[in-house]
């Protein structure tokens, strides 16, 4: 099928075969493929500069600064704080005894071995003698998880640290967690002390508070450098990629360019 030279407007025949048009010998088939590849280089540019500010701040949340690098290191320890024990159990029955330290992986195992028994559970709700340890296990139980995925959850939005609300999302998991770490502990001493007392032939439980404690320091700690982050007024340091948000045509380095260029033809 015939077509058009796509600068001179010749209708092309069956017979011109060549590349070059015979009336004005333009190559038809990469005429204006330059002004093409500078749009799409101009496009992809343009994505770039405005996703670089981004990337800049992300970067400098990460590695930017020494207390960057520090909050990082802190934002991961309240999940491995989890690892240390908050204490220890053991029952005795007629022909098994078992104890074992309480700690996450040791849950974790627990319920991945036993199951976990909705109904049963339900069931001793309403015991007189074990009620409220079960109610007081369940409470440590859900805020322990709770406390274990805010952490989780914290140590990767530290990535957005730098961001226009960095600071206040920061401090508002570290506080969650204290708080969750608090329900936590408590009601896993509520639980050993109610079994400690209603059937000590069977259960012996101990609470470790220094888990707690060690927590506790490590999302103050964190709130801590997340202030004097705030209050030293550290800046992001961006790369200036503003021209590459104009056109090719119109940034001033092409302009510069071609000035030297006219000049160099005015000078031979």
């Amino acid at each position: 099928m015939a077509q058009y030279c796509p600068k001179c407007n010749y209708k092309l025949k069956i017979t011109d075969w060549r590349q070059e048009c015979p009336n004005c010998g333009v190559n038809v088939l990469y005429y204006g493929i330059e002004d093409s590849l500078r749009k799409e280089a101009d496009i992809a540019e343009y994505n770039y500069a405005r996703r670089k500010p981004k990337f800049d701040r992300l970067k400098f949340s990460l590695i930017g600064h020494p207390l960057s690098i520090t909050r990082i290191v802190l934002g991961l320890l309240p999940i491995v704080a989890l690892l240390l024990p908050m204490g220890s159990v053991k029952y005795i029955l007629p022909f098994a005894e078992h104890s074992a330290t309480v700690n996450l992986v040791s849950i974790i195992k627990f319920f991945v071995s036993n199951g976990f028994d909705v109904d049963a559970l339900s069931a001793m709700f309403g015991s007189d003698l074990l009620g409220k340890a079960i109610i007081a296990f369940c409470a440590a139980l859900v805020s322990l998880a709770l406390m274990a995925l805010t952490a989780l959850v914290g140590f990767f939005m530290l990535t957005l640290s730098c961001s226009p609300r960095g600071f206040q999302r920061n401090v508002g998991f570290a506080v969650t967690g204290m708080v969750l770490a608090t329900v936590s502990f408590v009601s896993y001493a509520v639980m050993i002390n109610t079994l400690n007392g209603a059937i000590p032939e069977i259960f012996k439980g101990t609470v470790n508070p220094l888990c707690y404690i060690v927590v506790m320091a490590i999302f103050a700690a964190e709130i801590a450098l997340n202030v004097i982050y705030k209050k030293m007024d550290i800046k992001v340091k961006y790369t200036d990629v503003s021209e590459l948000l104009l056109p090719y045509a119109e940034r001033p380095s092409t302009l510069a360019k071609q000035k030297q260029r006219a000049a160099g033809a005015n000078a031979q």
